[in-house]
């Protein structure tokens, strides 16, 4: 386990009978990174998250968390992270300065004027009920008890699942924005792309349990491609020309791909083509996961 990395697996594997929930994962979470880990529901997001938290027994394979083995280090792991699972539910009766209170019990290192920050930064009313607020003010107190002991690393496993449109913009980038001041580690799973593309400097996605990429973003965005191309007399078994095609469709003259790993290389065998036009554009995150998400569906 390497020291820059806040999370690594190795070949991790979680089968149930004969369905693979997570297949041969290999994953590598740089420190101080605000990871986006990206899959369609049922993906094997939450599993992962799990395992690497020791909730749940993997079946093979490695996972280190903040450089301590997930397994035989688990209760040190939970000391130094936070973590808000999906549609976290807590004891709707507390009012939100009396879990705040129960909660500061179990860590040693809760910090308590930062929590008091974080319950004005996230405008948390202290004597309403929790039964009584919204799913987006619920979703902000958990932030809040994941976060006060201040821990180096914070886990979110789709922590804006059930909110509307508006309130999880600003939850997401009110996370990024706090974490960002203390220079920690946000690893937080979703299916929701383009909302990670404005907060999120490193991508994994994940298919059916196996790892399709893990990049810095800009990389990921780089390295894919459409290319566009107009033919005078358009050439035979135009998807098996172009290197690490992803997508493509034809409309009469007209082609279009989608490439990942582009290069010169890539450019040389377009140029091979002969085309008569010729148009090479980035994409957007959203488009990128659709191309490699559909391309691994098919495989």
């Amino acid at each position: 386990m390497s020291n820059t990395l806040a999370i690594e697996t190795k070949a991790l594997t979680k089968r149930y009978g004969r369905q693979l929930a997570v297949d041969a994962l290999s994953l590598s979470v740089p420190s101080g990174s605000v990871f986006a880990f990206l899959g369609r529901n049922g993906a094997g997001k939450t599993t992962t998250i799990q395992i690497v938290l020791d909730l749940l027994n993997r079946t093979s394979g490695e996972a280190w968390v903040l450089g301590r083995d997930c397994v035989k280090q688990a209760l040190d792991i939970r000391r130094h992270t936070g973590y808000v699972a999906e549609g976290e539910r807590m004891y709707d009766w507390m009012k939100v300065d009396e879990i705040i209170w129960y909660c500061r019990g179990f860590y040693p290192s809760w910090d308590d004027a930062f929590a008091a920050e974080l319950k004005a930064k996230l405008e948390l009313p202290g004597e309403k009920k929790i039964g009584q607020m919204s799913r987006g003010m619920q979703a902000k107190l958990a932030l809040l008890l994941a976060m006060a002991h201040r821990p180096e690393l914070l886990i979110l496993d789709e922590p804006t699942a059930g909110l509307d449109v508006v309130v999880r913009r600003d939850f997401l980038e009110g996370i990024i924005e706090i974490i960002q001041e203390e220079g920690r580690t946000v690893f937080f799973s979703s299916h929701i792309v383009h909302e990670v593309e404005r907060v999120a400097d490193w991508v994994g996605i994940i298919d059916q349990g196996k790892m399709l990429c893990c990049l810095p973003l800009e990389t990921l965005k780089e390295s894919v491609r459409r290319i566009d191309l107009t033919f005078t007399d358009i050439p035979d078994n135009l998807h098996s020309t172009l290197p690490h095609v992803l997508t493509c469709t034809q409309d009469g003259k007209q082609a279009s791909f989608i490439v990942r790993d582009y290069s010169e290389t890539t450019l040389a065998a377009v140029h091979a083509l002969n085309p008569a036009t010729l148009k090479v554009e980035t994409l957007g995150l959203e488009d990128i996961f659709v191309a490699l998400v559909g391309n691994a569906e098919e495989a």
